[in-house]
């Protein structure tokens, strides 16, 4: 599971705030319930690649909380490929 303390340091988040903390507490857990249906249940967030993943999908929900966001091109490529590298790489593991 991804800290807290993660995610700020990933957003550049230097100070307290509680409901910003609620807020990433709550896009940490949807960020892990994207992950599960995107990749499977059994994601290794010790794979450098997942953890960024989780991290980048984090970070887009917190930044485009909105639907009028513009958001890059280039990091939802970098989303689609990590996740599809991800599932093959399950699917290989588990002989699917």
């Amino acid at each position: 599971m991804i800290t807290i303390e993660e995610v700020k340091v990933y957003l550049g988040i230097d100070y307290a705030d509680e409901g910003i903390d609620k807020r990433l507490e709550h896009l940490i857990k949807v960020s892990s319930e994207y992950l599960k249906g995107s990749i499977g249940g059994d994601f290794d967030l010790s794979d450098y690649r997942a953890k960024e993943l989780a991290l980048i999908v984090i970070s887009d929900l917190y930044d485009n909380h909105d639907l009028n966001a513009k958001v890059s091109g280039t990091v939802r490529m970098l989303v689609n490929d990590f996740s599809l590298q991800l599932r093959m790489e399950m699917r290989r593991k588990n002989g699917i």
